[in-house]
């Protein structure tokens, strides 16, 4: 039997975190540190009078159940599986340092999901994008709101493709886009080089670009020497300040469309400005805006392997999470080819 070598959670975790550093992207990092923070503050006595756990040498089982008890009363059972399955390959993590008895990982009682349960069915359905393009080519053609929100649509791409994307990815003449992975350059694919792959567009979304980068793109380069294709006066836009606009475009005040819930913008809570619009229960999240576009395509009759090349998805992960497509949309497509 090993001796355990004694440690906090908090160092167990820290040296977990530096020994992945290489091999996960560091968006993954950073979800797995907020994940593993709520057993580490948990284990600190977080809602208690002293620590529970101060040594990891000392965990047992039941402290698993505890801890899972404490944490569910605040998330959803899909949430509380993740957060339990990245605590279970933490444990195993702490075993090869000897920290942890080599069971303790298989202690780790995750949820079974039933079948439709880690699916999400929320997405953009293809009219309210047509209203929200409408409104934009009408009202506010070639802003950076039109641009993002027509390229966001029309390729289904991940917010982290949108942000890598500079102007010379784009293939005017031939009505293309160039998504690549460049970490060492600040933008890093979810999917890394796997990510890469060349988007087809038409030729009315290229000059919708064109136009923007001519008139309403401002015109500087970020700390490599790079010109993003979404800029601030600070350089490239931030992930997070993307996310922002597209709940802004597609909150309903915004873009000229009645709110569902009777509400008028110069009273609503959720009314002037990014923040305020995020919050908005009517607005969309961009991934969802992502969903709607797979969706589409696949309504439209697109091949899945056409889409999950395009998409940078499985067909297996495109089935289970972003098909939205009834089972009778399903069955009558499929008597389209059998006839």
């Amino acid at each position: 039997m090993t001796e355990l070598e004694p440690i906090t959670p908090d160092d167990a975790l820290e040296m977990y975190l530096e020994d992945v550093s290489g091999e996960l992207s560091p968006n993954t990092i950073n979800a797995k540190e907020y994940q593993l923070g709520f057993f580490v503050r948990w284990c600190d006595g977080a809602d208690a009078d002293e620590p529970r756990i101060e040594n990891l040498n000392d965990i047992r089982g039941r402290d698993f159940t505890r801890f899972k008890n404490w944490r569910k009363e605040d998330i959803g059972k899909v949430t509380l599986k993740t957060n339990l399955s990245a605590l279970r390959t933490f444990m195993e993590f702490c075993v090869k340092i000897d920290a942890v008895e080599s069971d303790i990982p298989d202690k780790i009682n995750v949820p079974k999901l039933d079948q439709g349960e880690n699916q999400r069915d929320t997405l953009m359905e293809a009219e309210q994008a047509q209203s929200i393009l409408e409104y934009l080519h009408r009202y506010e053609y070639a802003s950076l709101d039109h641009a993002l929100f027509l390229t966001q649509w029309k390729t289904g791409m991940r917010m982290s493709a949108i942000h890598s994307l500079d102007v010379d990815d784009i293939q005017f003449d031939e009505a293309k886009l160039e998504v690549r992975n460049r970490p060492e350059e600040g933008t890093r694919l979810k999917n890394g080089p796997d990510g890469e792959r060349i988007v087809t567009v038409s030729d009315d979304v290229v000059q919708i670009l064109e136009d923007y980068i001519n008139t309403n793109r401002v015109d500087v380069t970020d700390d490599y020497g790079r010109e993003p294709l979404f800029t601030t006066r600070y350089g490239r836009m931030h992930k997070n300040q993307l996310n922002k606009h597209v709940y802004g475009i597609t909150t309903p005040c915004n873009v000229g469309m009645d709110c569902p819930s009777e509400k008028k913008p110069e009273s609503c809570e959720y009314a002037g400005g990014y923040d305020a619009n995020i919050k908005c229960p009517h607005s969309t999240r961009p991934h969802d805006v992502r969903r709607g576009s797979i969706t589409t395509y696949l309504r439209d009759g697109v091949p899945e392997k056409a889409i999950s090349d395009r998409m940078n998805v499985a067909v297996k992960t495109l089935d289970r999470h972003y098909d939205q497509r009834t089972m009778d949309e399903k069955a009558e497509m499929r008597r389209d080819y059998f006839q």
